[in-house]
């Protein structure tokens, strides 16, 4: 074999190896990103009698609660907060640092009486989740729908899909499907247990398929009082030799559709992969399994409550009485916040006078709820009074500033 042929031979095993451990890395922080998430905030102390070190420790104390605060927006639809606010500042109250996994101060200052500091700060995302879902901000004070999980598995040495449902179900653990279910739960929504129902309830044997359709999953959905049935499979890709040696990478593959019991509708879809790397086979299947699944869980838990969030919301005609409009820097102002509201579309201008203007929108909800999403979009942008609120109608005056 000639140096040019020993040399591309090196090349491909590099390749393949940089690939394994670039997959593993990538799951590895995957899921570190399903149970935390990084957020860099800046915190400021004030500084009585030159105690600089207790305006330090206030201002990181205070950038921690930022740090909190800015997850917890990040997770919580708009349409939820401007119904709950409330009920967020009450549930976070004192609480903040339970949700902290570990910060470090990146840069710190003092200036005059003032001491800031920049915190990079972890936040348990899980845990902040279950707190909201629990007091029902989540999902706008709305009560969460149950689930019910009809996900297949195939693992690598199983000559057919594992499935929990049917008196013919293939036993036997399932990864993807108990870090699924799992992670979900973390989210606060409620699953049923399968265990519970395989012991105590009668199955027909028309279920006994690892791949329900859409009618059967309602059906059966029905039957156990769920409101969303979650139907899908999930696989283990052919695995494949690492640098010649017994490494191996693994990809779980997990497909599965949420449907609401009540309509028949589909209103969350997901594909999902993860992919790791271990010279054990069951062990490197069953993580990738596991990985796909939490992955898995975690997006389709978001697009199920975002769903259920504005599943009653119908689009209305609202009309909108604006006065101050002779203030047309305030006026632009007013209706470029009205148009990054969600669920609002179509602004017409009705009507245009010297002080008063009269537009109208197509909205996904009540004029209420519009009109609290306005006086929290609006906050620090333009000064506004909403002084009449009716089914489809508002009052709104712009003060000048």
């Amino acid at each position: 074999m000639d140096v040019s042929s020993k040399t591309l031979i090196r090349f491909i095993f590099m390749v393949f190896y940089l690939y394994a451990f670039f997959a593993h890395s990538v799951n590895l922080q995957a899921e570190d990103q399903i149970a935390t998430k990084t957020v860099v905030v800046i915190g400021a102390g004030k500084i009585y009698k030159e105690n600089s070190a207790r305006a330090r420790k206030e201002a990181i104390e205070n950038s921690l609660i930022s740090a909190v605060e800015s997850v917890a927006l990040d997770l919580i639809p708009p349409e939820s907060l401007h119904k709950t606010f409330q009920s967020f500042n009450e549930a976070l109250y004192n609480k903040s640092s339970k949700f902290i996994q570990g910060y470090k101060v990146l840069a710190e200052v003092k200036i005059k009486d003032s001491y800031r500091v920049m915190v990079e700060a972890n936040v348990s995302i899980a845990g902040l989740t279950k707190l909201m879902s629990d007091a029902g901000i989540m999902s706008g004070g709305k009560s969460l729908p149950i689930i019910l999980v009809l996900v297949s598995e195939q693992n690598l040495e199983d000559t057919s899909p594992k499935y929990w449902w049917g008196k013919k179900a293939v036993g036997g653990e399932t990864f993807s499907v108990s870090a699924f279910i799992e992670t979900m739960k973390s989210m606060g929504l409620p699953v049923l247990d399968h265990p519970s129902i395989a012991q105590n309830t009668s199955i027909d044997d028309g279920y006994d398929k690892a791949d329900l359709d859409k009618e059967e999953a309602v059906d059966l959905g029905l039957n156990l009082k769920a409101d969303i049935v979650i139907v899908g499979k999930t696989i283990i890709d052919q695995a494949q030799n690492i640098m010649g040696k017994n490494i191996r990478s693994f990809k779980g593959v997990v497909s599965a559709r949420a449907i609401r019991t009540d309509t028949g509708e589909e209103i969350a879809t997901i594909t999902q992969s993860a992919v790791t790397a271990n010279a054990d086979e069951t062990i490197g299947a069953r993580k990738a399994l596991s990985a796909a699944g939490s992955l898995a869980g975690e997006i389709l838990a978001s697009q199920i409550i975002d769903a259920w969030q504005n599943k009653d919301e119908q689009t209305n005609i609202i009309g909108i009485v604006v006065e101050g409009t002779d203030n047309m820097a305030n006026f632009e102002k007013f209706i470029g916040i009205i148009n990054k509201i969600s669920g609002v579309k179509h602004l017409q201008i009705k009507e245009l006078k010297a002080k008063e203007t009269v537009i109208s929108v197509e909205f996904k909800g009540k004029a209420k709820t519009l009109a609290d999403a306005l006086m929290l979009k609006s906050y620090g942008s333009v000064d506004i009074n909403i002084y009449e609120v009716s089914k489809n109608h508002l009052r709104v005056e712009l003060i000048p500033g």
